[in-house]
């Protein structure tokens, strides 16, 4: 098993030389090299990095797609910086996921490994300044969007009416417990609690609990009135719109569970799929993501979670139908746009690629 960055798809002399000339240059993108690693908790780590071109214009909470190739394939996953804005090294934190790919690579990664990376991209933001309440509501790896916009609150000195409730299974398995805790401890008005649903509390900062009507009363922070941000998987996210619906005045969710994709109820046939942009045409069968079909011809588009989560893949269509794996919803309308990574052809296509 290998991993090193896709290739572009010449070299001519000029790359080799400017390669040897500026370390870390790449004909096809940023790239980023690793400095240093620090354990987060028990399952997870930060990595330090530092870009070959500092990264412009970015706001806490944004993520970052890093790219790498395997066996042959492409592949991209994307994670939310943890660092702030105008620092000159970037930090992502990450779970140590058994059998993930790019975790597999970046346990096995050295200080001075380069990495391609993506411009910043996405991310929730506070909105409402007036607010009486700020609210982050996060569970598991969610934490990585709340920390940075508790981080950039505190650079900018507005933690009061700032208030944090993080769900773990277990304490060991917490990111930035003690960071946050310092926080609190020196900014009265930030509030902070962590929640476990697998053991049970052990200090004044902990509760019990999944998030339900019985664990409202112990949030910190009032929800009437707030501006809520939430991260963390689906299920997660919709019980907050769900419960704090009626009592929040805004709410902004990201979620990164994995959807379900289906299989097309029709039989499997070939159709073909234009690319307007190259002027190419394939054949491709309609039980297989686009996304999926376009790597095995040989193409690599771009993407990022490859869960119809990131937005990174869409891509405009022009005409054809085409079917969302997701629900099996089919989409006959022409002038749309398109996830590669959880759609399928029903028909012929032609898109934008």
């Amino acid at each position: 098993m290998s991993f090193a960055l896709a290739p572009p798809p010449f070299r001519p002399a000029w790359h080799y030389w400017r390669g040897l000339l500026q370390p870390g240059w790449s004909p096809y993108g940023n790239t980023a090299r690793l400095i240093r690693r620090e354990a987060a908790s028990a399952d997870s780590e930060t990595l330090w990095l530092k870009p070959f071109q500092r990264l412009q214009g970015w706001q806490p909470g944004q993520h970052l797609s890093f790219g790498f190739e395997l066996d042959g394939r492409r592949f991209q996953r994307s994670f939310t910086l943890t660092s702030l804005p105008g620092q000159r090294e970037i930090a992502i934190t990450v779970r140590k996921v058994a059998g993930g790919r790019f975790a597999d690579w970046l346990s096995e990664a050295r200080d001075g490994a380069r990495l391609q990376i993506s411009e910043p991209w996405g991310g929730m933001a506070f909105e409402m300044p007036d607010a009486p309440q700020r609210m982050l509501m996060a569970a598991g790896s969610g934490i990585t969007a709340a920390i940075a916009q508790v981080r950039a609150a505190a650079e900018r000195g507005q933690l009061a009416g700032l208030s944090l409730a993080y769900w773990v299974r277990e304490r060991a398995e917490a990111c930035f417990v003690e960071e946050l805790r310092t926080l609190q401890a020196r900014f009265p008005d930030f509030q902070f609690r962590l929640f476990l649903t697998g053991e049970a509390p052990a200090a004044a900062h902990e509760a019990e609990g999944r998030l339900d009507e019985a664990t409202l009363s112990a949030l910190p922070g009032s929800p009437q009135g707030a501006e809520v941000l939430a991260c963390g998987p689906t299920g997660f996210v919709a019980r907050v719109e769900a419960l704090l619906r009626e009592a929040a005045a805004r709410i902004a969710t990201e979620s990164f569970t994995p959807p379900v994709l289906r299989v097309p109820d029709v039989p499997a046939a070939a159709v073909q799929l234009t690319l307007l942009k190259s002027g190419r045409t394939l054949s491709i069968p309609t039980d297989t993501p686009l996304l999926a079909a376009l790597e095995a011809a040989g193409l690599k588009p771009e993407h990022g979670c490859r869960q119809g989560l990131c937005g990174r893949c869409t891509c405009a269509k022009a005409s054809g139908v085409h079917v969302d794996l997701r629900d099996d919803s089919a989409h006959p309308e022409a002038s749309t746009s398109l996830k590669l990574c959880v759609s399928a052809a029903r028909t012929d296509l032609a898109i934008d690629l």
